[in-house]
């Protein structure tokens, strides 16, 4: 495990966090950096916000600040990351829901991924607030937006298709992260009605 370590920040007498030496949010101004991120994501299609990288919070508090009304998960594998951050926001203590998970067995055995799907959430990161987990984090972000060959059967299941009972073609069952071209024969291959595999086609339309 990467070591996490904090300093202060004298802008605003709160902590940095540091994984390896390697700050998790901007040394200068990491109110800034945060709303510009903020603003960047425009509307948000749901009230269910999923955030991957929990890193110093500021860009936690901003999002609230900005959206009170939304629920807000974040998704980390760092534990000591958390004191730190109930800490330095309190008020934050039951607007936003922290999960650890050190792998993405733990992810989606999670009570957050059935949420996730229920509410159709809207999955976002912070991408300077990864450090050292890029690969962890980018995984964690591929299933949590359906892409990964696990989380596909998943999301299929959910409308009565068992995939494993279809044949998948060798190609790309071994694909790491799945297209809606690579779904579309084994929806067609289901046995689901036909305003749901149209619903499939349409989409296979949109992306050509």
């Amino acid at each position: 495990m990467a070591m996490i370590t904090f300093s202060e920040n004298h802008n605003d007498f709160k902590f940095m966090a540091f994984e390896e030496g390697r700050s998790l949010a901007s040394v200068k101004n990491p109110q800034e950096e945060a709303l510009k991120w903020v603003y960047s994501l425009g509307a948000f299609p749901a009230n269910h916000v999923v955030i991957i990288g929990l890193g110093s919070g500021y860009h936690i508090s901003a999002l609230v600040d900005l959206e009170p009304g939304i629920k807000v998960t974040v998704v980390d594998s760092r534990e000591s990351l958390v004191p730190v951050f109930r800490a330095q926001f309190p008020e934050l203590k039951d607007k936003v829901n922290i999960l650890m998970a050190s792998n993405v067995k733990d992810l989606m055995s999670s009570q957050l991924y059935h949420e996730i799907i229920e509410d159709r959430a809207f999955v976002i990161s912070f991408r300077e607030s990864w450090g050292q987990q890029i690969p962890l984090f980018s995984e964690f972000f591929a299933h949590l937006t359906g892409r990964t060959v696990e989380s596909v059967k998943y999301h299929l299941a959910e409308i009565g298709i068992n995939i494993k009972a279809l044949f998948v073609p060798p190609q790309i069952g071994s694909r790491q992260l799945w297209s809606i071209k690579d779904v579309l024969p084994v929806v067609e291959a289901s046995v689901i009605s036909e305003d749901k595999k149209q619903m499939f086609r349409v989409l296979g339309e949109l992306v050509k």
